[in-house]
């Protein structure tokens, strides 16, 4: 048989084995297959017993994990898929990659030592406490006793409140319903967002993006709007409990 009866070699240069495409994609193979099964992943090209993934599984994969580690759901990432087109996809990217950036962020955490923690507390900041504080997502524990303030702001809020006496536990405690407060707030303005950029025929990865950038000072000036009214009312309520 000479080269021009050769029957061609049908795998592409760009095709990946399932464990080529977890290399390159950073998601295991077990996650694939899972995402393949629940129809976010289109099935591979079988040639023979092997299936092949070609670039457009790599990119939609790479969008997957972006809006997975956002805390989209199966559904929503499935709904984003069904109403954004293929041509789309790198503009969607590239908001989810400005979401992880920390859009939603406005200070740097600080680092510091669980010791030094201890120190400036006087004894106060016990494991059992550091742990409360951790949960609550105000601190996360890092290797070698290294603490990671994630909002140094209220950290200084803290302190101004023991400066008038309160008890560390009992700052905690009153920062610790804050945030599952506030985290239900954050929840539900998210939702509402997605919700609506969901809600068409197809996704606007450019609305997408100026929404999700106009989002941040629009909740943080509404939750700084409600607060102090919501306090006066509290205040005013608690004042005519007690008259």
């Amino acid at each position: 048989m000479n080269a021009s009866t050769a029957a061609p070699d049908s795998t592409a240069p760009q095709d990946l084995s399932i464990e080529a495409l977890a290399a390159r994609s950073g998601v295991t193979v077990r996650n694939i297959r899972a995402y393949t099964t629940s129809g976010l992943l289109p099935p591979p090209r079988l040639q023979g017993r092997l299936g092949l993934y070609g670039p457009d599984h790599v990119q939609r994969l790479a969008l997957i994990r972006e809006l997975r580690e956002q805390g989209f759901g199966i559904e929503a990432i499935r709904r984003i898929f069904t109403r954004a087109p293929a041509s789309t996809w790198p503009d969607l990217l590239a908001v989810a990659r400005s979401v992880s950036g920390s859009l939603f962020a406005e200070e740097t955490p600080v680092v510091v030592s669980a010791q030094a923690l201890a120190t400036k507390w006087q004894g106060q900041m016990t494991p059992a406490l550091l742990g409360r504080a951790t949960r609550a997502g105000l601190m996360r524990e890092l290797p070698d006793g290294q603490v990671q303030v994630l909002s140094p702001a209220l950290g200084q809020v803290a302190e101004q409140l023991a400066a008038l006496g309160l008890p560390l536990e009992a700052v905690i405690g009153m920062q610790e319903t804050m945030v599952r407060t506030l985290r239900t707030v954050a929840r539900r303005w998210l939702r509402t967002l997605a919700d609506s950029l969901l809600s068409g025929d197809t996704l606007d990865a450019g609305r997408a993006a100026q929404l999700l950038e106009k989002a941040r000072p629009l909740a943080t000036g509404a939750v700084q709007a409600a607060f102090p009214v919501i306090l006066q009312q509290e205040l005013d309520a608690l004042l005519h409990k007690t008259a």
